[in-house]
């Protein structure tokens, strides 16, 4: 198809790769909730859980990773605010009920 790319298998078998589909609620707005992903490694400790603390002679101090919690892993929590877009309808401009 015209603008897709086609996806090479054996560039993406190494990769996670999660996708969400966004459509229009029934409710009309609010929030919603969308999808959590876990499983991926921390990037700021490089999925270690810990950084390296002072450094003694006889022992090293490891320090709990402050955005993983120390579990070397973290999670994306997909939320979608739905709110009013665009222009009031035409026919309700001027109407003394407005919202």
């Amino acid at each position: 198809m015209k603008g897709e790319k086609e996806l090479n298998t054996e560039q993406t078998m190494s990769k996670k790769q999660n996708g969400v589909l966004v459509t229009a609620p029934h409710f009309g707005t609010g929030r919603e909730t969308v999808g959590e992903f876990p499983g991926y490694s921390c990037g700021y400790c490089q999925g270690n859980g810990y950084f390296q603390g002072d450094i003694t002679v006889k022992d090293t101090e490891l320090v709990p990773c402050p955005k993983c919690g120390g579990t070397g892993k973290v999670k994306g929590i997909v939320t979608v605010d739905w709110v009013p877009d665009g222009e009031v309808k035409p026919c309700l401009k001027g109407n003394s009920n407005d919202i």
